[in-house]
């Protein structure tokens, strides 16, 4: 079978006569089978196309994260709450208020919130910097885009943190109410 031979020609206009000479070159390839235009706005709506592709899993991975990191601080709330049920029963025994227990209780949870955020905020912002860099050095060729802190994921990270935390120490507050001194006491022997 014979094969054509490929050839590439680059056509450069007066920006102001782009609109006529791009329409001048569409009505030449329209009459010839074996001519193909490629423009410059095409080009760049595909790489546009590509990148939201791209950046749009990543930010699936990151909700996953976000997900995973709720649940894993859950876990660490509620048994570290199921843990110290004893020492609860202890401090109350030995003349701690409800209302001093209710308040330790709210403030541990904050806590492990304030710690948390912390965190993120420490390794999250060198760690989503240097693979800004990383990705955009691979993708663009070399050509690094600047960074652009994430403001309305992180708030929305941070309130379900802070509430999460409130309405498990809620929860574990209106579990003491319900159990008497003696009832915890006897539960736990």
């Amino acid at each position: 079978m014979f094969q054509r031979p490929f050839w590439r020609s680059h056509i450069i206009s007066d920006p102001g006569l782009s609109q006529s000479v791009e329409a001048g070159l569409e009505n030449i390839v329209a009459g010839n089978a074996y001519l193909g235009l490629d423009t410059m706005a095409a080009k760049a709506e595909y790489f546009e196309q590509v990148d939201a592709v791209g950046f749009g899993s990543f930010q699936i991975l990151s909700w996953l994260i976000l997900l995973f990191g709720v649940v894993n601080l859950i876990n660490t709330t509620l048994s570290n709450q199921m843990a110290r049920r004893r020492e609860n029963s202890i401090f109350r025994a030995v003349g701690l208020t409800q209302r001093q227990l209710y308040q330790m209780i709210v403030c541990e949870g904050l806590c492990y919130a304030l710690t948390a955020a912390m965190m993120t905020l420490l390794v999250g912002v060198p760690v989503s910097l240097l693979a800004c860099r990383a990705v955009s050095a691979m993708t663009y060729g070399g050509k690094i885009v600047a960074y652009r802190f994430p403001f309305l994921e992180m708030g929305l990270f941070l309130l379900a943190l802070f509430g999460l935390e409130l309405i498990l120490s809620l929860w574990t507050i209106r579990r003491q109410k319900k159990c008497s001194l003696i009832e915890e006491m006897r539960a736990l022997e």
